[in-house]
């Protein structure tokens, strides 16, 4: 982790020692991207947040990547459920809309990266709370 580290422990109402941090970091997912093209072209290039992982998402993704030749017209973050009957899709968000809504889940900001802690289904489910639970 870098020099930008801040800690959000706050919210969770627990302290985190640096030792434990370390290690949530050290075995956490790390996000990776995948576009999508659309029937009209544009591409989509979106991220899946799952339940009951803690997960590693770069804060400004269209800074980090890039499709050669091609405009990105829109980042999303997919919430997976792994426990919903219904299936595994809770809903899509636009990138930057999901890391406001998730500010009170990051435990750790280090350089370009948030490391947002496990999360149930009814926290990824309350993210929605006045949002459409677009699937694109």
């Amino acid at each position: 982790m870098g020099n930008s580290e801040k800690s959000n422990s706050d919210n969770d109402k627990e302290i985190l020692d640096r030792e434990t941090v370390n290690k949530i970091w050290e075995e956490a997912y790390r996000a990776n991207p995948r576009a999508y093209e659309k029937d009209d072209q544009s591409i989509i290039v979106g991220f899946a947040l799952t339940e009951d992982t803690p997960s590693i998402f770069p804060l400004l993704p269209e800074e980090q990547w890039a499709i050669e030749g091609k405009t990105i017209s829109s980042w999303i973050i997919t919430m997976v459920s792994l426990t919903n009957p219904q299936g595994g899709i809770i809903g899509q968000m636009e990138y930057h809309e999901a890391m406001k809504r998730l500010a009170p889940y990051i435990i750790v900001v280090a350089d370009n990266w948030v490391l947002i802690r496990a999360m149930t289904h009814d926290e990824l489910d309350g993210l929605f709370e006045g949002l459409p639970r677009n699937v694109i």
